[in-house]
């Protein structure tokens, strides 16, 4: 009775590379819900100190609490301090920050809460990161103590995504096909590595955005437009590149779906672009603002609520505005902090924290994540005459039953009986069956094991062929 058999060269298929799909976030093809770690969005400027409402003149320390959406629930802005300071307001300190984190570059989304009852929860895990991005430094805290942290995520990734000619990420318009606009912002979500594997699957990607006014609430759900192209925008060293436009993946493509429905700033330019074989996302702030702005703008007129729909300033256009006009008037008295609060932030950095907000409430990311991966076919050939005898301990009787069947007198001596077959059939038609297949290398040593489906009968009057495959 065979115990081991070699595998013949033939019967070994080398080299095969197959495409496997699944979802890319931890839950599955759709992520639901989305999570921010507040100590690792708590900035050097977050810090703050604010007075006690109480007849003494001491001065209580406090720590920044956070919304679910990244605001500080105990901000005071009239009572504001920074690092014991003397008392003044956000504006007036900000000028104060000399230190930046990875915080101020961007911030980790997860699928669960990273901290529960107080104890890490190792089921929390990185989905994708978000960032903003200023050509200029727009929405830093620029001084000659400070790091423009917009400017370099803009360049960090306009070296990574564009051409050695291209200083600016340019989006298509609508009036004219050879028309183009130049945007020196832009928001970046790049999937984490552990969870886009090699890329994500285009075609099967859509995310929903919501942006809240007052009582209104509008929302808007975008994905790539690879279903609906011959060919890629670019094809260049970062891969195949798509355009992001509105509508849902089971939808069919219009043109109109491609561009900003809306007037102002941003009007009938291109959402974005998608670059799938490096997992990366890059916005249009001003075209997402003006698609929003509008629907916003028709509920009010609807309303008749026409002089509020005329102001610039409404939730709409928060995803476009970068804090701060002009980083080189930051002397000067003129600075605009006065407005953070009316776009959607108390802060004029991390504005990344728009769009999370927008994701947040949007509630709905769906993307499949590819790879490929390599794999070994073993075709494992059991002829008739093969493995039809079993190993295993309760084919045959143990010394213990041996001697019990000679105590009991039923035939021959105990050696008789030891290793006999349990079954006096097994001898001449003897059966069992195979459930795994253990591959070994040339010292004997166990190398993979391969688990049947189901256990398959064996015979003298059966041959059986069984394909194992391994992926590296």
């Amino acid at each position: 009775m065979s115990i081991y058999r070699e595998i013949e060269q033939t019967d070994k298929v080398f080299g095969r590379v197959r495409k496997v799909s699944s979802g890319l976030f931890s839950t599955g093809f759709e992520c639901t819900d989305f999570f921010l770690d507040q100590n690792e969005i708590k900035s050097n400027i977050s810090g703050w100190v604010a007075n006690k409402q109480d007849t003494s003149n001491t001065t209580e320390y406090l720590m920044p609490s956070f919304d679910d959406f990244g605001n500080t629930l105990n901000y005071v802005e009239e009572n504001v301090v920074f690092e014991g300071e003397s008392s003044g307001t956000l504006g007036e300190n900000k000028k104060k920050w000399d230190q930046v984190s990875f915080g101020d570059y961007y911030v980790n989304v997860y699928n669960e809460p990273t901290y529960v009852d107080g104890l890490p929860n190792d089921n929390s895990t990185s989905q994708f990161s978000i960032s903003y991005g200023n050509k200029n430094g727009y929405g830093s805290l620029n001084s000659d103590l400070s790091t423009s942290v917009t400017k370099a995520v803009y360049n960090q990734y306009k070296n990574i995504l564009l051409g050695p000619g291209d200083s600016s990420w340019t989006f298509a318009l609508d009036s004219n096909t050879n028309a183009f606009k130049d945007r020196d912002s832009i928001y970046v979500i790049n999937f984490s590595s552990s969870q886009l594997k090699e890329k994500f699957d285009p075609g099967n990607l859509e995310f929903r955005l919501t942006i809240t006014h007052n009582d209104i609430t509008v929302s808007e759900t975008f994905r790539d437009d690879s279903r609906f192209v011959t060919s890629s925008t670019r094809n260049t060293s970062t891969g195949k590149v798509y355009q992001i436009v509105t509508g849902s993946i089971v939808d069919e493509m219009s043109d109109e779906k491609r561009y900003a429905v809306g007037s102002g700033e941003g009007s009938g330019e291109s959402f974005g672009f998608a670059y799938p074989d490096l997992g990366i996302l890059v916005l249009n702030p001003f075209a997402l603002s003006c698609h929003f702005g509008s629907k916003i703008e028709e509920e009010l007129i609807s309303r008749g609520e026409s002089e509020e729909a005329s102001q610039k300033n409404n939730a709409g256009r928060q995803l476009s505005w970068y804090g701060k006009e002009d980083p080189s008037i930051l002397n000067t008295g003129d600075e605009v902090g006065s407005l953070d609060l009316q776009y959607g932030t108390e802060r004029n950095h991390q504005n990344f924290l728009k769009l999370f907000r927008a994701i947040k409430l949007g509630g709905s990311f769906k993307a499949r994540s590819t790879e490929f991966v390599p794999s070994k076919h073993y075709f494992i050939r059991v002829k008739n005459t093969d493995f039809n005898y079993s190993n295993n301990p309760s084919f045959v009787y143990s010394g213990k039953e041996a001697t019990q069947i000679h105590e009991e007198g039923s035939g021959p001596n105990r050696d008789y009986w030891v290793g006999r077959l349990r079954h006096e059939d097994f001898i001449d038609d003897p059966k069992s069956y195979i459930t795994t297949v253990g591959l070994y290398n040339e010292n004997n040593e166990l190398v993979a094991v391969a688990k049947c489906s189901v256990p398959i009968l064996k015979s003298f009057d059966t041959e059986t062929l069984i394909k194992v495959k391994l992926d590296f």
